[in-house]
């Protein structure tokens, strides 16, 4: 890996100060959210730096719930290096990576058992203030593997110091486009050091027509795999949608969906069975950008949660939450909902 302090292709994010005067509200950790951010994007600089070196080239190591879920040996080298830096910051931490967890029998059981295991063990710490590091090595292994630029390191902190687990920083860095996705809790969302404004785009803006929202919007859709039950409903919601919106996405790389709708890109995404490692980064990201992140009934998503519906920030004040509502409306009727 290259000398990140030596680089000049690499600049750590540059966070704003906190407002003490804004009606924001302030993350509950009380750790140096600077300086574990800056760590996480040296961490995924450097995944970056291998992912780049072998994207396309490389065999595939073994298979996780199903032979489409793949492992690459720089998945596992990618996650050795995050964890080799992140604990060497922060050795009284958690880390939970999503290599080495055991998917091939039930996978949405184990990596929810997997994520309840880690948030245990940091919650039985003297320190109130523990954090947890939730990683996904390289997001979009199939697009890596493939050699298509669609893939990511991502990397969510979640902090336990609350009344529940709260994600305060997060990085989603795709190598291949050179973009650093960053934030911290109450501090901004950054695009290479760039900050993202999370007022409405346009605040003069007359609101639309409810039923013109979603026929305007270009959405990411999640195709899981592993169950046919996820299949069906997502099979059901591509038909639903196809004649509803402006055009439909399917990216396969969890966390590049949600900085793209972090960036306005995507006007949503939603998925279904996700796992911590798939959103942990991504939801600080979103909501730091004014975006929202929920469950399929409307409510405020979290860590634990495994069907989302994700949207950027508005065109106005107004319409906050309305194309949210207007997609999971969608999905009720045409039975996307529940699945086994």
């Amino acid at each position: 890996m290259r000398d990140l302090q030596s680089d000049d292709t690499f600049t750590y994010t540059t966070l704003d100060d906190i407002d003490e005067n804004s009606q924001e509200r302030k993350p509950s950790c009380r750790r140096d959210l600077k300086r574990v951010l800056q760590t996480i994007e040296r961490a995924a600089y450097g995944a970056g730096e291998i992912a780049l070196s072998t994207a396309g080239k490389i065999a595939v190591k073994s298979t996780k719930a199903n032979a489409r879920d793949l492992v690459t040996e720089s998945d596992v080298e990618c996650q050795h290096l995050i964890r080799e830096i992140i604990q060497k910051e922060f050795p009284d931490d958690v880390f939970l990576g999503e290599e080495g967890i055991d998917l091939s029998g039930d996978s949405s059981a184990a990596s929810s058992d997997a994520l309840k295991d880690a948030m245990g063990i940091a919650g039985r710490s003297d320190s109130k203030d523990r954090l947890l590091f939730v990683v996904d090595p390289i997001d979009g292994t199939t697009n890596f593997q493939a050699g298509l630029p669609i893939y990511a390191m991502s990397i969510g902190v979640v902090s336990l110091s609350g009344k529940t687990p709260e994600v305060v920083a997060g990085v989603i860095y795709n190598p291949t486009l050179g973009e650093m996705m960053s934030a911290v809790r109450g501090r901004g969302c950054y695009l290479n050091n760039v900050r993202i404004d999370p007022v409405p785009r346009n605040n003069d803006h007359k609101e639309k027509p409810r039923s013109t929202m979603l026929s305007q919007s270009l959405v990411n859709v999640g195709f899981p795999v592993c169950k046919e039950s996820t299949l069906l409903v997502s099979s059901r919601a591509v038909n639903a949608l196809a004649t509803k919106v402006r055009g439909l996405r399917m990216v396969a790389c969890a966390s590049q969906a949600m900085a793209w709708v972090a960036q306005s890109k995507f006007d949503s995404y939603f998925s279904w069975d996700l796992n911590a490692w798939d959103i942990a980064a991504g939801m600080v990201i979103v909501e730091e950008s004014g975006g929202l992140v929920s469950n399929f009934d409307g409510t405020k998503a979290d860590i634990s949660s495994r069907d989302m519906v994700i949207t950027c920030r508005p065109e106005s004040r107004r319409e906050e939450g309305l194309l949210r509502d207007e997609l999971i409306e969608v999905m009720r009727d045409n039975k996307c909902i529940e699945y086994d």
